[in-house]
């Protein structure tokens, strides 16, 4: 089974490298390799909240689409019916 954002878990690092007023705090999403995608930000509650952003706006789009999907296929049955 393919991981799923919904059930991914967001890890976070305290950055040691980091420079004058950059980010001082990664995000990612686990596992790593599925998900590559890093959050940048200056505490940790702000990348977690950058990640969870990401994830609903996917999951928002994943649901707009299978309603579009849905509603193809209804309009499809009718055609054939019809």
């Amino acid at each position: 089974m393919k991981p799923r954002i919904l059930n991914a878990k967001i890890h976070t690092f305290e950055r040691s490298d980091r420079h004058d007023g950059g980010a001082n705090w990664i995000a990612q999403f686990y596992p790593y390799s599925k998900f590559p995608v890093t959050f940048y930000g200056v505490d940790e509650q702000t990348v977690i909240e950058k990640a969870e952003a990401m994830r609903t706006e996917a999951l928002q789009k994943h649901e707009a689409e299978c309603a579009r999907r849905g509603e193809a296929k209804k309009r499809k049955a009718k055609k054939v019916s019809a």
